[in-house]
């Protein structure tokens, strides 16, 4: 019997055991099946189109509206819309047609049936730099790549025509902020997320290297969504997290900026950076902007000279043919740091440096040869654009907040070979976002829907086991000790076992424990009057109207604390929060962009004057200063009625006889027949005098004065 209960006693674990095993297996069996739904990476196919006014970018084809404009764009992983050059761009062109040409195309909203207006609000991003701008903004279709290239077609995105110069050609945008118009709760999702849902891509991912026209017959751009490609860069450890302002987030700091000395017996390069700092990688923009003193440093080494009516270093072909012969390279070294630290050494050829610029960029008369360097104002300025992504591959994964700078692999033979980046949803362990993963991760430590059942089945049939274990001992107890009883009955009082019982001591009755509820931490709304809200107001002009306002901090990152602490991945922004949007910061409650997460009304966000009792004072006026003509002050009840005349309109003055009883002076009136007109000829063009008689308090007079009858001017 006892080796019967021990087998009673195992069954339940083996049976608890055995159904979490299956569970399990069951989960495996669900990931590795949801494995074959994941989308594979977008590779979107530049045209063969070299377009712009600063410099010769290779560009992307669009299908916007319907029926279907075709439109070449810039790619933006700074912008979240896609912005396209409308008609009115070249109504001041001598040949509009030229002109939309060298634009990539312009975009007629008016023609397409889908375009769904929502209104005029600023371009809004690099203002920093000083590009401005608006755009007529609204809902329509935007497809990648031209036709028959099969790229996705999303509808319902937001889109903008714009008509400025500053940004000359469309912008194709990958970041994937969403768009405020009217309201923070009803943020429209940019083309990344959609992207994202409805399933074209694995993860809000994108990679980028800008081209290079001086390779080989022209190396156009490549841009991967959701991933990366591997053939086209040299691999490496490096990876950076986002910087805290979400306006800025791929920032590097640039180590070093190294060239070879002239002097060829000196091993040592010149250093062009003279102070390290940190930089925004911006493919908006062309140029590269750095302090005066690394600016001045270029001019001594180049031979540069700065054009103070365009803001650019014009090259004259004397110095072109120069740097041409000289071919030097400039070698930036990049680090998540402004000194130690993991590095990243990106090498450019002078020929990367060779651009030419023509009119109307920067009011340029004519076509020039210009080295792409501009000198920023202050430290919001520092920026690397489109000329360093040249000889750079560029990935950023929004989904883990990591990015990843690599040098660019020039391989004529290289086959192309996409990398799926992970999403933070569908793996949660992945702390990195970089191209150095070689494969998409599933592996997961949480249990599915169906493990979790088959756990709690498992522990319903253990629990009814032990229970029906429990009943059986119990029910085998109580019949040996009824035999037991019987059998001692049977036996005299003598031997029977009497056993005392002490008195039973009831324990005091002790109350249930009570917890506290706990109160939900509540998110510290964003401050409206700091918010830069450009897309909830109109705009008059075409260089928008200037209203400022963003949450971003626009200001100089600095040597501490300027990225996030520990790196810590931002929220998926498939899933934007409250107050996150067009310029959202995530914004930006303090001053590493993060928000308080106390209750508002809590006491820790309760300025001091909420905790004091607030004091009352009188209202200015309150209480009269007149005083009568003989010096006398008025009464308690006299300011009362005053008051009461003032504030509530009610005349409560006292009668006459009440006033004298009070022993307050009756008033001093003149009746209208003791007053009397001394001259009868009114009309005699002189002012008349007035006569009257003695007031009352001067009828009881000296025996010397005048009658009191006597009249008084």
């Amino acid at each position: 019997m006892p080796s019967f209960v021990h087998q009673m006693l195992l069954l339940p674990s083996a049976l608890l055991a055995l159904s979490v095993s299956h569970a399990i297996g069951a989960g495996h069996e669900a990931r590795q099946s949801s494995a074959t739904t994941v989308p594979a990476p977008i590779s979107i196919s530049p045209d063969e189109n070299w377009d712009g006014i600063d410099g010769a970018w290779s560009s992307f084809t669009l299908r916007v509206g319907t029926p279907q404009q075709i439109v070449r764009t810039l790619v933006s992983f700074t912008a979240y819309q896609t912005w396209l050059v409308l008609p009115e761009g070249c109504d001041a062109a001598a040949s509009q047609s030229s002109c939309a040409q060298s634009r990539g195309g312009v975009f007629n909203e008016s023609a397409s049936s889908t375009f769904d207006r929502i209104g005029i609000y600023d371009l809004w991003i690099e203002r920093n730099l000083g590009y401005d701008g608006n755009a007529i903004y609204g809902n329509d279709t935007v497809g990648l790549g031209g036709i028959g290239e099969n790229g996705p077609t999303l509808q319902d995105t937001i889109v903008g025509g714009f008509a400025v110069d500053d940004f000359y050609l469309g912008v194709f945008g990958v970041n994937p902020k969403p768009t405020n118009f009217s309201s923070f709760n009803e943020p429209s999702p940019s083309y990344m997320t959609l992207l994202k849902e409805q399933k074209y891509i694995p993860s809000i991912s994108a990679a980028y290297t800008a081209g290079a026209q001086y390779r080989f017959t022209g190396v156009l751009a490549s841009l991967t969504l959701g991933g990366y490609d591997a053939s086209k860069f040299v691999a490496n450890d490096v990876e950076f997290a986002f910087a805290a302002d979400n306006e800025r987030n791929t920032v590097v700091a640039i180590q070093s900026i190294v060239t070879p000395s002239q002097i060829e017996s000196s091993p040592v390069g010149t250093e062009l950076l003279p102070t390290p700092v940190y930089a925004f990688i911006d493919n908006t923009v062309p140029q590269i902007w750095l302090p005066l003193e690394a600016c001045l440093a270029f001019e001594a080494e180049f031979g540069l000279v700065y054009d103070n009516a365009t803001e650019l270093y014009l090259v004259n072909s004397t110095l072109h043919q120069d740097l041409t012969t000289r071919n030097p390279n400039i070698t930036f070294t990049l680090g998540q740091g402004l000194s130690g630290g993991s590095t990243v050494q990106i090498e450019l050829p002078y020929a990367a440096f060779d651009l030419t610029a023509q009119s109307p960029y920067q009011d340029l008369a004519n076509t020039t040869y210009y080295f792409p360097l501009r000198r920023a104002a202050n430290d919001t300025q520092y920026t690397l654009g489109r000329t360093f992504l040249q000889e750079a591959y560029f990935s950023v994964n929004w989904d883990t907040a990591r990015f990843n700078v690599s040098q660019c692999s020039w391989d004529q033979d290289a086959q192309q070979r996409l990398v799926a980046l992970p999403s933070v949803s569908e793996n949660e362990s992945s702390s990195s976002g970089t191209p150095n993963q070689s494969s998409y991760s599933y592996s997961s430590s949480k249990l599915g829907a169906g493990a979790i059942a088959g756990i709690v089945v498992g522990a319903i049939a253990a629990i009814a086991l032990l229970a029906c274990l429990a009943f059986f001992l119990r029910r085998r107890k109580s019949r040996a000790a009824k035999a037991k009883a019987a059998e001692q009955e049977k036996l005299g009082d003598d031997e029977i076992d009497v056993t005392v019982t002490p008195p039973t001591v009831t324990p005091p009755r002790q109350e249930p424990t009570v917890f506290e509820k706990a109160e939900l931490p509540g998110s510290s709304p964003l401050p409206p009057a700091n918010r830069r809200d450009s897309d909830s107001r109109l705009l008059s002009s075409s260089h928008g109207s200037g209203v400022p306002g963003t949450p971003g901090t626009l200001g100089a990152p600095s040597t501490l604390g300027y990225f996030g602490r520990g790196g810590s991945a931002s929220a998926s922004p498939t899933t934007p929060s409250n107050g996150e949007g067009t310029h959202s910061s995530s914004q930006s409650g303090s001053g590493n962009g993060t928000h308080s997460i106390l209750s508002p009304l809590s006491p820790s966000n309760a300025s001091e004057a909420d905790s004091k009792e607030h004091h009352i004072y009188e209202m200015p006026g309150d209480m009269p200063t007149i005083k009568e003509k003989d010096g006398k002050l008025l009464s308690e009840k006299e300011a009362i009625a005053h008051r009461e005349r003032i504030y509530n309109g009610v005349d409560s003055a006292p009668t006459s006889a009440l006033a004298v009883n009070e022993g307050v002076r009756e008033p001093r009136r003149v009746s209208p027949e003791d007053v009397v007109q001394a001259d009868t000829n009114a009309g005699g063009g002189e002012l008349s005098s007035i006569m009257h008689r003695a007031f009352s308090f001067e009828e009881n007079r000296k025996d010397d004065s005048p009658d009191s009858d006597e009249l008084y001017e």
